[in-house]
């Protein structure tokens, strides 16, 4: 049974080794095994590696989305398996949104649960992946489509590891950050964008760190009044159902797009069918998608393959009687979630896409 949502089982920390000390001292260091990724056992292992003394007790996963799959979960059940992992171990995940993910889904699965926390070392994952329970793996090409619900007992967030980030993947997270004020705080969207166009080349993560709170604040907003997504929570889709198949369709085509970045584009094919069904502001979808090209550079998706990515939003997890269900803004702030969209709306959102990418200098 999934525990009870608890705001405090987040913590924002400056002084991680301490509060990360203090949570761990009820476990045997023989109790406490960690994933993590390459990248991540390379850069951020060693700012934590002094409270651990098991060191052999890591294991390590590629942290790319083809291997975030059913084959890489039985290698992590088979190294927890060999070091004798009972149900009072504990699993510490230490990476980006793919380890969280699939390190949350295989504790949750693994004689039949057991206890892990997340230390998320991307921006993605602090505001999002790690934050609100879900877990998963992706299917047959499809992201996210194997997965249960299960809070972490703990989530740490630190700055420390956000300057080990490159800019593409601190403006991935950016882009979830985007979403998350579009669809509650307008002014908090104005935020963002004076942040990045003036303070970012600074890259003063101490100062972003009231950002990073106010974008979590918001996820827990809908995941506190909506764990399992049965209604608001569904809110938090915004972007993603052209954002997942977007970045589905680059994956296909192997070449890389970053999630947020995907989700910035599927923002801005949202924000025309809002502007179409329900009235949405025309300066300000010329104004955000103005703010999203700009941050997240142009794209061109050929017309040809429209109908893949038409199909791939056809297999969306959220869909319901075979329909494409979206979220769409009467304006910034005021979701409506589980809209219905038809074939000739995602062709005409990624002509538009298309024509802004050409047309914004």
């Amino acid at each position: 049974m999934n525990k009870n949502f608890n705001q405090n089982d987040i913590t924002h920390t400056e002084d991680l080794i301490s509060d990360l000390k203090k949570y761990l001292s009820k476990y045997t260091s023989e109790q406490i095994f960690i994933l993590t990724d390459k990248n991540c056992k390379k850069l951020c292992f060693p700012l934590i590696s002094e409270i651990f003394n098991e060191k052999e007790n890591v294991f390590t996963i590629i942290s790319k989305e083809k291997y975030k799959n059913i084959e890489t979960v039985t290698k992590i059940w088979n190294f927890l398996i060999k070091k004798q992992a009972d149900r009072n171990s504990l699993l510490i995940n230490l990476g980006g949104g793919i380890v969280t993910d699939i390190g949350g889904f295989a504790a949750s699965t693994f004689k039949r649960g057991i206890s892990f926390i997340n230390i998320p070392t991307t921006l993605l994952a602090q505001i999002d992946a790690s934050v609100g329970g879900k877990t998963g793996i992706n299917f047959q090409g499809l992201k996210n489509q194997i997965g249960i619900i299960k809070l972490p007992e703990k989530v740490f967030i630190s700055s420390i590891f956000l300057k080990t980030l490159d800019t593409e993947e601190f403006l991935s997270g950016f882009g979830e950050m985007i979403k998350h004020a579009l669809i509650f705080d307008k002014a908090h969207y104005y935020e963002l964008i004076n942040f990045i166009n003036n303070n970012f080349s600074e890259k003063n993560y101490q100062k972003f760190n009231t950002l990073i709170k106010k974008s979590v604040n918001i996820k827990l907003h809908f995941v506190k009044n909506d764990l399992t997504e049965t209604g608001l929570r569904k809110t938090l889709n915004f972007g993603h159902t052209f954002g997942h198949a977007i970045e589905s369709y680059f994956l296909k085509k192997n070449k890389t797009m970053r999630h947020g970045t995907a989700v910035a584009y599927g923002i801005i094919c949202e924000l025309w069918l809002s502007v179409k069904y329900l009235d949405f502001n025309k300066n300000y979808f010329k104004e955000i998608s103005k703010d999203l090209i700009n941050i997240f550079k142009k794209v061109n998706i050929p017309e040809n393959d429209f109908s893949n990515i038409y199909l791939l939003m056809k297999h969306d997890k959220k869909n319901t009687n075979k329909n494409i269900q979206t979220v769409l803004l009467k304006d910034i702030g005021i979701p409506e979630y589980q809209y219905i969209i038809n074939k000739k709306d995602v062709f005409e959102s990624l002509s538009k896409l298309n024509f802004l990418s050409k047309e914004i200098e």
